[in-house]
């Protein structure tokens, strides 16, 4: 199987994830001649900004925030765009979560309010309460990043340490508000995209000091002393709309995939747990259809996890899967795979993630490079470097998790 078929099924799950080809119907159940403000923070937020000016035009006024390198390439209007640091939140971060509150709560009762939330609206809007400062809260992010916690988990500690997650961005509107929302959460629960700006949650303090007990974060931290003493969520209402998600994203490429001809099978659209234990489960199932001689596609969604522990390797969890992969296909005939991440960053580096073949060990042993040693210490950046087998197409700008195709040939 060609690397250039599979890039293109990765190609078209990003497709229709973007806001161009998602959410420009969800606008039309809006008065495109009255004043609306838009709100909103993710890796999409500029280009959704985008298509809320196409729709609005100047009616439309307010501010997203949204990462380095993401920003619009067409008009917004009144909307300003915002930039700021993902995954790591910087002080930009912070006067962005600031600006939307303050933005948020001039709304009049009377008007329509749209936020519009995408993954990374986390990191992107970012205010810590009083008592803690950015670089405690840095340090938390960064803590959390390595100790393997699910982004769920993560999400339920961030957003108890913040002013604006946990609904408190929507709970700051007066107006008539609406949520619209390219999912980058496994299972789109609301409350865990961009940390729930905009959503009912009923998570608690207590809850997030089980997730920091879980992982062994310091007992000494101010900001366990905060959620000691922390106030529950605030109530929030309003309509929620999901646009895009793993799911769409995967059935768009199934499609493709069937319209050339293909056998095609979801291994799983919600694929959770570490790299390389999904990695394995995933070989068993391409191995036993090219046992039965059965060419097939097996496509699957989702987020993995890559618990770091002490060591210092580079890369991320569709490239971890992926030299997993490899391994335990052992140059297999007949079998190559594609991971990416639908934002087009798997990880540390700005690449988006790897493809395999039946040569990949054979390369790696050409350039001496030690599948295993490589593994244990999670440097899977390095491996695909050292093969020229990265996948590299840019910002994306969307984000609606991983996306994995293993090809079978008989």
């Amino acid at each position: 199987m060609s690397k250039t078929f599979l890039l293109s099924l990765y190609e078209e799950a990003v497709r229709v994830s973007k806001p161009r080809h998602c959410l420009p119907d969800y606008f039309s159940s809006f008065d495109r001649n009255q004043r609306v403000c838009i709100l909103g923070a993710g890796k999409a937020a500029a280009d959704m900004a985008v298509e809320a000016y196409n729709y609005f035009g100047d009616n439309a006024y307010g501010l997203v925030v949204t990462r380095y390198g993401y920003e619009n390439t067409k008009p917004t209007g009144n909307i300003e765009v915002h930039l700021a640091a993902h995954p790591v939140p910087d002080e930009h971060s912070v006067e962005g979560a600031k600006a939307l509150l303050s933005l948020a709560s001039k709304v009049e009762p009377s008007e329509d309010v749209i936020f519009l939330i995408s993954g990374g609206g986390s990191a992107l809007a970012c205010a810590p309460p009083e008592g803690i400062s950015l670089d405690e809260k840095l340090a938390l992010h960064k803590f959390l990043l390595r100790s393997g916690a699910s982004i769920e988990e993560m999400n339920t500690v961030r957003k108890h340490v913040s002013v604006i997650k946990g609904g408190r961005l929507a709970a700051a509107s007066k107006g008539k508000n609406t949520s619209l929302v390219i999912s980058d959460v496994v299972g789109d629960d609301p409350a865990f995209i961009a940390s729930g700006l905009t959503v009912q949650d009923n998570t608690t303090p207590e809850d997030a000091l089980a997730i920091l007990d879980k992982y062994g974060f310091s007992e000494t931290s101010c900001i366990r002393n905060y959620l000691n003493q922390a106030l529950p969520l605030p109530k929030v209402s309003g309509d929620y709309k999901l646009v895009a998600n793993a799911q769409s994203a995967i059935d768009a490429a199934v499609e493709k995939a069937k319209a050339a001809g293909w056998d095609t099978e979801v291994i799983s659209y919600t694929e959770r747990g570490e790299a390389q234990t999904v990695a394995e489960r995933h070989a068993e199932v391409a191995l036993e259809y090219k046992k039965r001689g059965k060419p097939i596609l097996l496509f699957s969604g989702g987020e993995l996890t890559v618990t770091l522990g002490d060591s210092q390797g580079e890369g991320g969890p569709n490239q971890e899967y992926l030299m997993a992969l490899a391994r335990a296909l052992n140059g297999e005939v007949g079998i190559s795979a594609l991971a990416a991440d639908t934002d087009g960053v798997d990880g540390s580096k700005d690449v988006a993630g790897g493809y395999i073949d039946e040569n990949t060990l054979a390369m790696a042993l050409q350039e001496k490079l030690d599948i295993d040693e490589l593994l244990k210490e999670h440097d899977s950046f390095g491996f695909f470097d050292r093969l020229n087998s990265h996948i590299e197409i840019g910002p994306t700008r969307t984000n609606v998790n991983d996306f994995r195709v293993i090809s079978v040939l008989s």
